[in-house]
């Protein structure tokens, strides 16, 4: 750890970062169940992302698709999945304390914003690592490339504008930053007319370290408190009694708008 008022240089572009990076993803009450019924990680077509920067609005395919590699390709071919670092810019901070007791806050209650476009209904936030899903993506490295994985930057549009190749699909204007965004994207080997690749996960449990449940005001929080019993029902299983993991809570609910019970057993409506 730098000493106080001492800042830590930031990663330069292109370098992955380790294998025990976390990472979080937002998730929707429909997608949150989707992942506990059906037990799979989806990877997307990118022509199909709603984001008006991207998807089937996204005019740099064309740079994209001009690189040789990928001369044969089309729009359609490509998917990807979208994570967070859950990160702030360090040079924001006056020194290192507190830039590390500003991150400690976002990762205990997480980013108002993320809640807000992904879970405003209600959701959850889950945590894993990059080694846990680079293992589940490599059972089927059979059938899709794995072009690459990182760090997505955040540019002014004079640089965002000007750049091509596969950085297109890493690059986003400033005004995402607070995303903190870790990208995966994926060419399968065979054209594929579906939207969606699965990765099947045999154990939620073992892919999944954290559980945080949407914030809740006092009208909905029996939606948190329900997605916090079914959080809970991930960690609890024959050989495990306790909602713990790695000596930690494994899943809690934001206190983010204020105090939500975490009691299961005296659940009230209202």
């Amino acid at each position: 750890m730098p000493e106080k008022g001492i800042i830590e240089p930031c990663l330069l572009k292109g370098e992955d970062l380790p294998g025990e990076t976390p990472l979080y993803q937002y998730l929707s009450i429909e997608k949150f169940l989707y992942l506990r019924v059906w037990k799979r990680v989806t990877f997307s077509r990118i022509t199909s992302w709603l984001d008006a920067y991207e998807g089937f609005r996204f005019d740099y395919f064309n740079k994209f698709l001009s690189v040789p590699e990928f001369a044969d390709n089309k729009n359609d071919d490509f998917f990807g999945s979208c994570w967070s670092l859950q990160n702030e810019d360090i040079c924001l901070f006056v020194d290192s304390r507190e830039y590390e007791a500003a991150l400690e806050e976002l990762k205990k209650e997480g980013s108002a914003s993320m809640w807000e476009a992904y879970c405003r209904y209600g959701g959850v936030r889950i945590k894993t690592t990059i080694n846990k899903l680079n293992e589940l993506f490599a059972t089927k490295l059979s059938e899709c490339k794995l072009l690459r994985r990182g760090k997505v930057y955040y540019e002014p549009k004079e640089i965002y504008n000007t750049i091509e190749g596969i950085s297109t699909f890493f690059a986003k204007p400033i005004s995402f930053r607070h995303e903190s965004e870790y990208r995966y994207i994926l060419l399968p080997n065979k054209p594929k007319d579906e939207k969606l690749i699965y990765f099947e996960i045999g154990d939620l449990f073992h892919l999944i370290d954290e559980i945080l449940v949407a914030p809740a005001t006092k009208a909905n929080k029996w939606i948190s408190r329900t997605l916090y019993n079914i959080g809970v029902g991930i960690s609890i299983a024959p050989h495990r009694e306790e909602n713990v993991k790695n000596g930690k809570q494994f899943c809690r609910i934001s206190q983010l708008y204020g105090k939500i019970s975490e009691d299961t057993d005296h659940f009230d409506m209202v």
